[in-house]
């Protein structure tokens, strides 16, 4: 069950978001599913939808929210959380840049 639903304070953000996760299972989940796939790009739309049952959009902005809240992030070290949120950046800026663009032969 999805907590109620909070309002995102991010540039670009025009929706009412879902809260972050609300248990410390769901949460170590995200952040966990995060860490591994930092290197890789934050891992792909299909493994994102697999293990959370989310598109990738919907991931990245849930993500980036729970990683603005230190309180959330306690296990990971600050350099983790901003390399973390860079990539979530990233991964929105890609993603609203697609959005009504498709590409040549779609």
């Amino acid at each position: 069950m999805l907590a109620a639903s909070a309002k995102v304070d991010w540039p670009g953000d025009t929706a009412v978001m879902p809260s972050t996760p609300h248990t410390p299972h769901e949460r170590d989940r995200m952040l966990a599913f995060a860490v591994q796939w930092m290197p890789y790009g934050g891992g792909d739309a299909e493994d994102i939808m697999v293990a959370f049952g989310i598109p990738s959009e919907t991931y990245f902005r849930r993500l980036r929210h729970l990683l603005a809240d230190p309180g959330q992030t306690v296990d990971l070290d600050a350099r983790t959380v901003e390399a973390l949120l860079r990539l979530c950046r990233g991964r929105l800026e890609h993603s609203a840049a697609s959005v009504g663009h498709p590409q040549v032969g779609q």
